[in-house]
């Protein structure tokens, strides 16, 4: 599951999502669902936002993981 930052990036930009949409041929309902819904873009999608706010893919888009660690049992001294 892709996790994004669009809206945080975005905003930083200072681009509306009227005109990410227009630079990325994009349509506004799209942006929305990405920030909002957590909509998963395709590839094109997602090489088009990432162009239109000329950032790299992976500065907006990324996989969360979580790390698991485990402890060793620990014997009192």
């Amino acid at each position: 599951m892709l996790n994004n930052k669009l809206r945080e990036v975005r905003i930083e930009v200072g681009m509306s999502v009227s005109e990410l949409a227009r630079r990325a041929k994009i349509t506004r309902q799209t942006i929305t669902n990405i920030e909002l819904r957590g909509q998963e873009p395709t590839g094109f999608v997602l090489l088009s936002i990432s162009a239109a706010l000329k950032r790299d893919p992976r500065e907006i888009f990324f996989v969360k993981t979580v790390k698991h660690v485990e402890q060793a049992d620990q014997q009192p001294a």
